[in-house]
């Protein structure tokens, strides 16, 4: 399909057909509905009826925290613009940057120019539904109801269809540079990798410069929307570089998540002490770790637990600068970030050495197992056991030194991770 876009950036609204002594009252009505809905608290109810539209069309927004982020700043920003103008006769209608740095992350998740355009006709939607409701409710003369919600409908029909002619340009923009540059590719080859095909080999023209046969740290960083987007990803790939130094490591891979996101992985040799992370230069600057894996599959996986842990990060008040999925994992289970694949690595990072799959293996963790099911009480887990209270002790010690730590050092997660793997059995045990 053709696309041509006009690259109108305002416009000027011309005089209603109706006298102004018919329109007079609902503009009147308009002007203080404008003045109430300024507070944040007024608004809030409005804005969330049109984010509950968009996710209803697009569900995987939910999913995706900084493209959801960008969305929810558009619509803040477009509602409060067009409550500047909705009790004129004449208005110029111009796209909010926090609009224009939307379109520009969308183009640059690869999503298309249809996508950008039916979020704007969700949230229209979303809006008028809502709006209608809302006149219904505190307009009860039916001919005042009637004016009011035509000049509502007109005019943000016009703020709309005139503000996506800057905002399509924007997207448009953005898709044919990122397309020319050679960041491009390299994205293309991520998000490939992402979705569980295999890497290009390293004699492969596509080979990404990044030691796929390392152990993988990934990172997801982003910045407040207040920092101008010219400057985000400069200070979010130098913080970035700053990491990876930090834990002795080449530079990073990185991707452009959006204006104002960064994905990057750091590849060692070593497993690396991310305790070691300095926190960003700037408050500001906000960042996501995952675990430590070595592989492609720890690549992915790595990346994914970032996700989760930048999910928590935006939405928890009491998140810090630094999120590392590590210290937050039961949370990011608990809340719907938790897989199968999540669990197999939580059974085999907590159980470490305990988690082989020999008989005596076997007897240290149900012995671990009937140890916290009976409170840390010794003579009830040996009772439960049918053996010595002092088998019990011996076992219990002999656990330690395969966990590295004692038990009582992270009893919850070790017995989350036991649960979970008497549930589903020896299938979640690392492969021998």
């Amino acid at each position: 399909m053709k696309t041509a876009i006009p690259r109108t950036q305002r416009h000027v609204r011309e005089p209603m057909p109706a006298s102004a002594e018919d329109t007079a009252p609902a503009f009147e009505w308009l002007t203080a509905f404008a003045l109430r809905m300024r507070s944040e608290s007024e608004s809030e109810p409005i804005l969330s009826a049109v984010d509950s539209a968009i996710q209803e069309t697009f569900p995987h927004y939910l999913t995706d925290v900084e493209v959801h982020r960008e969305v929810r700043a558009a619509t803040r920003a477009h509602w409060f613009g067009f409550l500047a103008v909705i009790g004129r006769s004449q208005f110029e209608a111009r796209p909010p940057a926090e609009a224009v740095n939307g379109a520009r992350t969308v183009a640059r998740r690869g999503y298309g120019v249809d996508m950008l355009l039916k979020t704007y006709r969700a949230a229209q939607r979303g809006l008028w539904r809502y709006i209608t409701q809302v006149l219904h409710q505190q307009i009860p003369d039916p001919q005042l109801r009637g004016a009011v919600l035509v000049i509502f409908w007109e005019h943000s029909t016009l703020w709309l269809d005139t503000c996506l002619d800057g905002i399509v340009a924007a997207y448009m923009d953005e898709r044919e540079h990122h397309t020319r540059n050679s960041d491009a590719q390299r994205t293309e080859i991520v998000q490939a990798i992402l979705r569980g095909e295999p890497a290009p080999p390293a004699d492969s023209p596509d080979h990404l410069a990044h030691s796929m046969d390392n152990v993988h740290v990934a990172l997801v960083l982003w910045t407040d929307p207040e920092v101008p987007a010219r400057y985000a990803t400069g200070l979010l790939r130098d913080y970035a570089a700053q990491i990876a130094r930090a834990l002795g490591a080449p530079p990073p891979l990185l991707i452009s998540s959006g204006v104002h996101g960064l994905w990057a992985w750091i590849a060692t040799s070593h497993l690396p002490d991310i305790a070691a992370v300095a926190p960003p230069p700037s408050a500001h600057l906000h960042l996501a770790l995952g675990t430590p894996r070595p592989g492609v599959a720890g690549f992915r996986r790595s990346h994914l637990e970032a996700c989760a842990a930048q999910r928590i990060a935006t939405s928890a008040q009491n998140s810090g600068a630094v999120t590392a999925y590590q210290d937050i994992d039961l949370v990011c289970l608990l809340t719907g970030d938790g897989d199968i694949e999540s669990v197999r690595a939580l059974i085999e990072r907590e159980l470490g050495q305990l988690a082989d799959r020999s008989e005596q293996g076997a007897r240290l963790r149900d012995t671990v197992f009937e140890f916290l099911c009976a409170a840390g009480n010794i003579d009830a887990a040996a009772s439960r056991l049918g053996v010595h209270g002092n088998t019990v002790r011996y076992r219990l010690k002999q656990a330690e030194r395969r966990l590295g730590h004692p038990i009582e050092t992270r009893r919850v997660h070790l017995e989350l991770a036991l649960r979970c793997l008497e549930v589903y059995g020896e299938q979640l045990l690392p492969a021998p």
